[in-house]
């Protein structure tokens, strides 16, 4: 196994674990619950570790999440024609009224 990547949380590990299997790669976690004894130990050391099984994917994982990292998160938002609340346009439904936003614009 080869380390490729600290994230920032665990909730981010998970996602980029899913996305290296996406694209064939095996990925683990390790440091998973080390943020408790942060403090104690260096940032870095506490911090959630993602890990390629095989070291021949190192280099193809860290451009993986290098073009992950580097997108930027889209702003725009999407008014639900029901209740009028404001909605990530990555949404299906209002997070407010659960009205499906399908031909949204």
């Amino acid at each position: 196994m080869k380390r490729v990547h600290s994230a920032n949380n665990l909730p981010e590990a998970h996602l980029l674990v899913d996305l290296l299997a996406d694209r064939g790669i095996r990925a683990r976690i390790l440091n998973a619950n080390a943020s408790s004894i942060a403090g104690e130990l260096p940032i870095d050391a506490a911090l959630p570790q993602v890990w390629v099984v095989d070291p021949a994917d190192a280099d193809r994982a860290r451009e993986v999440i290098d073009a992950y990292t580097r997108e930027v998160p889209s702003t725009a938002t999407v008014k639900c024609p029901k209740c009028g609340e404001e909605n990530p346009l990555s949404f299906q439904l209002c997070w407010n009224c659960g009205t499906g936003l399908e031909g949204k614009s």
